[in-house]
């Protein structure tokens, strides 16, 4: 799967918590996420809607409305990820708590544990 197949497939299924995502439909669609914010970040520079000069650490407007229109496919997509290892979504709650920023990441980073398992078969083996 290339980066613009997992981005489309992500927003698609944007509010699809049930099933597996593989490996490349995430990290594929959190680079597309990371490159955009940096494209949008130098806009809001350059038009000066963000003043880099300031003591204090802001975002920009643009940015703002971003990450909210990707927040539920992020935790979507995710959610489908963990499910791929055999683990619930819902561990997305230790976010809450420090040790989910680095956990949760590293989770997502190994490959699915068996072929299928409650939340459906591997993705990888569909085609």
């Amino acid at each position: 799967m290339g980066m613009s197949d997992a981005v489309v497939s992500v927003l698609k299924n944007w509010k699809n918590f049930h099933g597996r995502a593989c490996r490349s439909e995430l990290w594929y669609f959190t680079l597309a996420v990371t490159l955009i914010s940096f494209v949008i970040a130098i806009v809001e520079i350059a038009t000066g809607i963000v003043d880099i000069e300031s003591s204090e650490l802001e975002q920009g407007i643009l940015s703002n409305i971003f990450l909210l229109m990707i927040l539920i496919p992020s935790f979507s997509v995710t959610s489908r990820r963990l499910q791929d290892r055999g683990i619930s979504g819902w561990w997305q709650l230790s976010y809450l708590i420090v040790i989910g920023l680095f956990v949760i990441p590293l989770i997502c980073m190994f490959p699915a544990k068996e072929e299928e398992n409650k939340w459906g078969r591997d993705p990888l083996l569909e085609k």
